[in-house]
Order: structure tokens, then C-alpha cells, then sequence
């Protein structure tokens, strides 16, 4: 469960427009969820288990980072059929306030873009996509909550 927890927010930091712009921070949304579900797991952890292992933690930030990947995909297909391209329209806003002169073909482009709908083999390829940065950074999340939540010397 906490990889799947820590997957649902690294595909929220993928998908949900806005809130993906913490990714241009060296993938932080991604490490803060491979960080989140070896905080969770070690959460639950009891006396009488097994302490946390290295080896734990970069499971859990593999396995948080293939879920991300999955999820990022049917969120971004979700918020599309219900919203439309919010990342065009974003960007849209973005360049009008910027008053930059664009030529007449970008303009078409834009008009393009927008009638585009993403096909099950464009979400299918997607799933690929996402799952180098996910499972990469992801891991490097779980590693880095090793160090932080790793038992003490002397702790059982």
C-alpha cells in the first residue's frame, strides 16, 4: 500500500496541470514520492518485523514509480476528456502575456493540438515514457528515505 500511495502522488505531480511544474526540479515530485512510501512503510513497521533494509526502500521506490507511471497516463487521459488540453490553453495564456508576435502558423498549430485526442497506442507509449524518469528518480526517493528513516545502531 505505501507504494501505491506514494504512485498516486508522483502521478498527481505528472498530471495535474500546474502541479506538474515541480517536476522541472530535478523530477522533485517524483523523489518526494518514492521518499513518501518509505515514510509510510516505515510507519507500519512493528517491533517484532523485520527492520527496514536498503533493499526495502528501493523496492518501494520501484514499485511507487511503475504505479506512477499507470496512473499519470489514465489521469492525464481523464483530465483531457473532461477539460479539455489544459497545458495548450496554459501555454496559450502564457505566450499572450509575454505580448511575443507569433507567425499565422503557430496559431494552427495551437488549432491542431487542440483536436488531438490521445489514442490507446499514444497511451500505451506514454506508459513507457513516464516509467524511465519514474522508476529512476522514484528509487533514488526510496534510497534517500533509507538514509532518513533507516534503524538507528542499536535499534531492533
Amino acid at each position: 500500500m505505501p507504494s501505491l500511495y506514494g504512485g498516486l502522488v508522483i502521478a498527481a505531480f505528472w498530471a495535474v496541470p500546474g502541479l506538474n511544474l515541480v517536476n522541472c526540479f530535478c523530477c522533485g515530485g517524483v523523489l518526494f514520492g518514492g521518499l513518501l512510501s518509505v515514510f509510510l512503510y516505515a510507519r507500519e513497521l512493528r517491533p517484532e518485523m523485520e527492520p527496514l533494509t536498503m533493499k526495502d526502500c528501493l523496492r518501494l521506490g520501484l514499485y511507487s514509480g511503475v504505479v506512477a507511471s499507470f496512473a499519470a497516463v489514465a489521469i492525464n487521459v481523464l483530465v483531457t476528456l473532461v477539460f479539455g488540453n489544459v497545458a495548450i490553453d496554459m501555454m496559450v495564456r502564457i505566450i499572450q502575456k509575454m505580448k511575443v508576435e507569433m507567425p499565422p502558423e503557430f496559431d494552427e498549430m495551437i488549432a491542431e493540438a487542440r483536436q488531438q485526442k490521445m489514442s490507446p497506442a499514444g497511451a500505451f507509449f506514454s506508459i513507457f515514457i513516464y516509467l524511465i524518469p519514474n522508476t529512476m528518480f522514484s528509487a533514488l526517493g526510496g534510497l534517500i528515505g533509507w538514509s532518513l528513516f533507516k534503524p538507528k545502531p542499536g535499534q531492533a
